[in-house]
């Protein structure tokens, strides 16, 4: 028998909300399960309240992380590109502009900010070592030069590939030799110019002892570069010899040797007191701050080496670090001469430990190697294991790893802390929907600050990408965190009521044919088409799929066309089925997919993922038309350069065809995790939301966005037709 205490108890411990039983760390747990399956409203209200009820910085953080940047970040300019550091930190610098409007930009940091000191009419800036000077190349406009620029184009306009690539090394050549050396000092604001005689200068680079050398071809050796040391009067020594270009020349040991890229997989090491030369077989070279030693990465058998070279007066010692039974990444980039080198390998400044970047299946993943102990003792330890491509590692200051995630077109900075394993997704743009992809990564020399170039507003459309500063230092605020998820809310609030709004009058319609949707036919038609293996045109494997999706859409009631053209010296053919509208059948819709894969692979989800949708699409509307006429399209020949597409248009356009929109899904079976989290790819924001609107009321994908259709299927829609683009790519 219950007392009189008890149930009052009871009765007020029932009327007490659920939540508020619940812990902090549990309501932030709920929430990410909302957001993790599309739920944002939900997710986002709840997070709110807990910020409200302050709820202690580790939430704020879990909060900041979830829902995009833990770190302030700050926009330094709408266009730019080419980030780099002076040696010191205290000052940084990219490029904007092109042509006769060039320009680098070199800001000032300190304690109060970022201010802009200089914007120079030039390119390829180099900072001295002392950081206070810094020099740059400028290419003056002389009537002469524009004359044979203007010839150089109008020549390039009728001329083959083989004459525009000759045409463009032409103009290279040209602008290389009227270009002028300008030595900034960065303190008083003085400069000076240097144009060596009779030298083209292709870059510059600066010694140890503040000496300014550059990369440069003498008159009438074109294919052969090589190094020059320049005096205060302009005069220019040769370093180097030999012929052949010599690439991105840095100084080491500390100063005494000189080495530089001498082709694809090579380099070579020059003794700077006796001119002895010593070449090697590898990666490009990467240097430790202590500057005494290089390492390079060396393919051997069916695996790979890490190398470490010890630089010493007496010469050049050379060690086996680790051996690797898989390849390791022997490719660097830069994007801009003097910009930092992203390479598949990076070094601590103590030389105690390195980073590779290996492929032991499929992707690039990252380990973690000891450069101090025994052989024996060097245990390797692996950094990540993910089904994305880990890349381009560089080890900071303070001993954690920046590195990149995904392809290129996709990929995201990421920091690892090796002591601990946690990992910051660090560059995002604090939206729910919107990708931001980035393309350069510059860490500050005490590793407290990163430049970023990135298109923070998802347009990979426009040429401009934005320069962001992020202070590694700085986390959001409460109250900047809490605008964040405010400023979502209401979107995401908008997005909601708009895709009820719009679909309300059809909800029933469209349920009842999703419902139709068999997981089991699109799986029985990946696995048919995965077993003819490459459909690449020039791969046996494109006609026998011709061939099965025709019969698929025969089977299901259609007449499909066979758009049969050259591609690239053979016959392969677009598919179409067509579902004839009821009001008006001149007004098109095109749905489209290519079914041809690279000519290495099946293309699982590349792109038999989005094949084998549009086949069930076709299944489940034969008998259900639309007021408007619907073209199912599958393309052929796009991984051998978007020729099926070009082909449907390039008809669609002779025929008069009224195309008013145009769906172009590419990729929808990757995962990268247990999500179904895919990107609509778009020009017409209209089709976006269209396509959030379907996403969250009829499937469990959670889609994202960015403004994306250059070098795709969709590109050729968007040409001839204008802006009329959407659909669903996979860009997690």
């Amino acid at each position: 028998m219950y007392s009189p205490l008890l149930t009052a108890f009871l009765l007020v411990f029932a009327l007490v909300p659920a939540r508020a039983q619940e812990s902090p760390q549990a309501r932030f747990e709920r929430a990410r399960s909302d957001w993790d399956v599309g739920r944002f409203v939900e997710a986002l209200e709840e997070l709110e309240a807990l910020l409200i009820e302050d709820q202690g910085d580790d939430l704020q953080d879990q909060i900041a992380l979830l829902t995009g940047e833990l770190f302030t970040v700050t926009e330094l300019a709408l266009d730019g590109r080419a980030v780099r550091w002076s040696p010191d930190g205290r000052y940084a610098a990219y490029e904007s502009g092109s042509g006769p409007g060039l320009r680098t930009h070199i800001l000032a940091l300190t304690g109060e900010g970022t201010r802009e000191i200089s914007s120079l009419p030039g390119a390829g800036l180099v900072f001295s070592p002392t950081g206070d000077g810094a020099a740059y190349l400028t290419l003056p406009e002389t009537p002469a030069l524009q004359e044979a620029r203007a010839r150089i184009e109008e020549e390039s306009g009728g001329a083959d590939r083989a004459s525009r690539m000759r045409l463009r090394a032409e103009l290279a050549r040209l602008n290389a030799q009227n270009t002028v050396i300008t030595v900034l000092d960065l303190i008083g604001g003085e400069e000076r110019d240097l144009q060596p005689s009779d030298l083209a200068v292709l870059s510059l680079l600066y010694g140890l002892d503040n000496s300014l050398y550059f990369l440069g071809s003498a008159a009438g050796e074109g294919s052969t570069s090589n190094i020059y040391r320049i005096q205060e009067d302009g005069r220019a020594t040769r370093i180097s010899e030999g012929p052949g270009q010599k690439t991105d020349p840095f100084f080491a040991g500390p100063g005494s040797f000189l080495a530089y890229g001498t082709g694809r997989g090579a380099f070579q090491l020059m003794e700077m007191a006796t001119g002895e030369v010593k070449s090697y077989q590898g990666s490009f070279p990467v240097l430790p701050g202590n500057r005494g030693s290089v390492a390079f990465l060396e393919a051997g058998g069916e695996g790979s080496v890490l190398k470490v070279l010890s630089l010493t007066p007496g010469g050049v010692t050379e060690s086996v670090v680790a051996e690797f039974p898989f390849p390791l990444s022997t490719s660097a980039t830069r994007s801009c001469p003097g910009c930092p080198l992203h390479s598949g390998l990076a070094i601590s400044s103590s030389g105690d430990f390195a980073v590779v970047q290996g492929r032991p299946r499929e992707d690039w993943e990252l380990f973690l190697v000891p450069l101090v102990g025994s052989q024996e003792e060097r245990e390797v330890t692996q950094i990540t294991r993910e089904i994305q491509h880990d890349l381009y590692p560089t080890i900071l200051a303070d001993g954690r790893v920046l590195a990149m995630k995904g392809e290129g077109r996709h990929r995201r900075s990421h920091l690892y802390d090796l002591q601990t394993g946690e990992k910051i997704w660090l560059f995002r743009n604090n939206t729910v929907r919107t990708v931001a992809p980035e393309y350069e990564w510059a860490p500050s020399p005490d590793a407290t600050k990163l430049l970023l170039v990135a298109e923070r507003d998802g347009n990979t459309v426009s040429p401009e990408r934005g320069v962001y500063l992020m202070d590694l230092t700085r986390k959001v605020t409460r109250d900047e965190l809490l605008a964040r998820i405010r400023t979502n809310l209401e979107a995401e609030r908008g997005l909601r009521d708009r895709a009820k709004a719009m679909y309300g009058p059809v909800n029933d319609e469209i349920r009842a044919v999703v419902d139709r949707i068999s997981m089991t036919r699109i799986f029985d038609h990946e696995e048919a088409l995965f077993q003819f293996g490459s459909k690449n045109v020039s791969r046996p494997g494109n006609r026998p799929a011709i061939d099965y999706i025709a019969g698929k859409l025969r089977e299901f009631g259609y007449e499909p066309e066979l758009q049969w053209f050259d591609a690239r010296g053979v016959q392969s053919a677009n598919v179409v089925a067509r579902i004839l509208g009821t009001v008006s059948p001149d007004v098109v819709y095109a749905v489209s997919a290519h079914f041809d894969s690279n000519n290495r692979s099946p293309g699982a989800d590349d792109n038999t993922s989005a094949t084998v949708g549009l086949l069930e699409m076709a299944r489940v509307l034969v008998d259900h038309p639309m007021p408007a006429t619907i073209e199912i399209v599958l393309f052929t020949g796009e991984e051998s350069g978007l020729l099926g597409s070009r082909e449907y248009v390039r008809r669609a356009v002779a025929s008069g065809k009224k195309l008013v929109g145009a769906l172009n899904n590419d990729m929808v079976g990757f995962a990268e995790d247990h999500r179904l989290d895919n990107t609509i790819r778009y020009s017409n924001a209209g089709i976006r939301d269209v396509q959030h609107g379907a996403a969250i009321l009829f499937s469990e994908m959670v889609t994202h966005d960015t403004e994306y259709y250059k070098s795709t299927d969709a590109a050729a829609y968007y040409e001839a037709y204008g802006d009329i683009v959407g659909g669903i790519g996979s860009y997690p």
